[in-house]
């Protein structure tokens, strides 16, 4: 019989304990709450001078993240997305306050942490994620501390960065335009290819003939499926020359539309890219967003033996010295089942990394960019430990972005790879970044980026952002260009830009500075926009995948 975790007393004193520590010298007075699983209070700590306004508002976060099972921050986010209300759920108790996390045990809600009272909500969130964190330390730091189950990514060495300047790049961006894909005057090409590699800008389902989008979910993916073929094609390439296909849905419910496109595209089992699915809030009237990436040469399948896909998908694929993987999940590849525990689940996934990337021929040095979804940002310290085992500090280390993303398990990931060529990190002078992760990764010719932010290299803070859109999409472009000149190229060599945004009121904006960055239409990265990734005063945040 399955078991069931609870939040007891000395957990819940910990994480209060952490979170009143957090606090700055002369912080607002605040309060701090934490609930069990029915959103019942089980510890309430209040500095002196919070108001009761902040210890109601306090409970309210902890209860509504508790009982929706869903930060507040992500909740707001979706019922907005859903054209919703607070006052739809009956309930006086729900906010949609920054403020109040979720805490997980086992993969498992066993309660929720709220803060109120900084003056400040993101302020309020990040007191939370200090008492979320402490309460999951304790088994962390035991695990880490038993070398018997750590996950061993190398024999030999770390692979040692090079100290040489980067090498000149060539650029020789080409950008093609299907009709009736995107609007005439889009600010980003359908298609764009650069040294060797091919990206896709966000497929729609629009019907080419027409200019419309169905309102009918199920054509929109037979749409945008037929679309990717057509636009791949039309610009001189082959649907065998695909890596990798993203498929970015408006929601979960749509998942049950993508199987019937893609087998109608890659029939042959045997002959598949990879694939990952991502779900989040898309403009109004489009159900499903497609993007590729792809390179000339001969594709084949990549297998690892006990991590399997429901769906009819390899787990990567090599095409010539470039690794694409479909999504990693932390199953025991003895049993092709999930192993239980966030800590195990992270020391598992990281794992079969390192044996999809062995499978294709490498091995986890071979890594040049990594995506971490996470359940519950808590745990994210303990991921981050485990990535420093894997790319230890002072030797090579793969970009990465973690994501907060909702799910059933406690993590997930997807990888890039290029296996050969000289490997080296390359830094972006006053932007840093508050994990020890390098700012970009090269792998040869293969630049891949970490997030880089509006950060204005000229000014005091070399991780917070300027205010405002408008300045984070100006000084965003900016450090992406930097970077790529400290790994020898520029932007002329950019093949993909993605895009995370908080709003897509904020893309006239974020589209100015992309026009003055890529004033030649005809010569511009293919680009995708995803509303997720990004929270408090980031309006935008960039990520590069260019080749020299």
């Amino acid at each position: 019989m399955a078991t069931r975790e609870s939040l007891g007393l000395e957990d819940a004193e910990r994480a209060a304990d952490a979170a009143m520590a957090a606090a700055r010298p002369g912080e607002r007075p605040f309060a701090v709450a934490v609930v069990d699983e029915s959103g019942e209070l089980v510890c309430l700590v209040r500095k002196d001078g919070a108001s009761a306004t902040d210890v109601r508002n306090a409970e309210r976060k902890a209860y509504t993240a508790a009982f929706i099972g869903r930060d507040t921050a992500v909740y707001r986010q979706q019922i907005a997305h859903d054209g919703r209300a607070v006052a739809d759920w009956s309930n006086d108790r729900v906010t949609t306050l920054h403020g109040g996390l979720t805490l997980h045990r086992a993969s498992q809600v066993v309660g929720g942490i709220g803060v109120s009272g900084t003056g400040d909500e993101d302020r309020d969130e990040r007191l939370a994620t200090a008492g979320a964190e402490a309460m999951v330390k304790p088994a962390g730091d035991e695990r880490l501390r038993n070398a018997a189950i750590r996950p061993r990514f190398r024999s030999g060495p770390a692979p040692a960065l090079r100290s040489a300047p980067g090498r000149s790049g060539g650029g020789g961006r080409r950008a093609f335009r299907l009709p009736g894909l995107s609007a005439p005057d889009a600010p980003a090409p359908d298609f764009a290819e650069v040294g060797g590699l091919f990206f896709t800008s966000g497929v729609r389902g629009v019907d080419l003939q027409t200019g419309e989008i169905p309102r009918n979910p199920a054509a929109q993916f037979r749409n945008a499926w037929r679309n990717l073929r057509t636009l791949i094609e039309a610009a001189g390439r082959s649907m065998d020359e695909v890596g990798v296909v993203t498929n970015f849905i408006d929601s979960q419910d749509f998942r049950a539309h993508i199987n019937d496109g893609w087998l109608e595209l890659f029939p042959d089992a045997d002959n598949r890219p990879a694939r990952k699915t991502t779900s989040y809030p898309l403009p109004p009237g489009e159900g499903v967003q497609l993007q590729a990436i792809g390179v000339a040469g001969e594709r084949r399948r990549v297998e690892v033996p006990g991590l399997t896909h429901r769906d009819p998908l390899p787990n990567a694929v090599r095409i010539g010295d470039y690794v694409f993987s479909s999504v990693i999940v932390p199953w025991d590849l003895e049993t092709s089942q999930p192993v239980v525990g966030e800590d195990a689940q992270t020391d598992q996934c990281f794992d079969n990394m390192r044996a999809v990337m062995e499978a294709a021929g490498g091995s986890a040095d071979d890594v040049v960019l990594q995506w971490v979804y996470l359940n519950d940002f808590a745990y994210q310290p303990y991921m981050v430990d485990v990535y420093l085992e894997a790319w230890p500090e002072g030797s090579y280390q793969a970009a990465r972005k973690t994501f907060r993303y909702p799910m059933g398990g406690q993590i997930q990931m997807q990888v890039i790879g290029k296996i050969g060529g000289e490997r080296a990190n390359h830094e972006i002078e006053g932007h840093g970044h508050h994990d020890p992760i390098p700012m970009g990764a090269r792998i040869g010719g293969l630049v891949c980026s970490s997030g880089v932010s509006g950060v204005d290299t000229a000014g005091d803070d070399k991780l917070e952002p300027v205010e405002g859109a408008e300045g984070q999409a100006r000084h965003g472009v900016r450090n992406v260009e930097s970077l790529l000149r400290a790994a020898g190229g520029g932007l002329e060599n950019a093949g993909l830009l993605t895009l995370l945004v908080q709003d897509y009121a904020d893309l006239p904006a974020i589209d100015a500075a992309w026009a003055a960055a890529f004033p030649n239409p005809d010569d511009r990265p293919a680009r995708q926009i995803m509303k997720m990734g990004v929270q408090r005063r980031s309006r935008v945040q960039y990520h590069v995948i260019a080749a020299l």
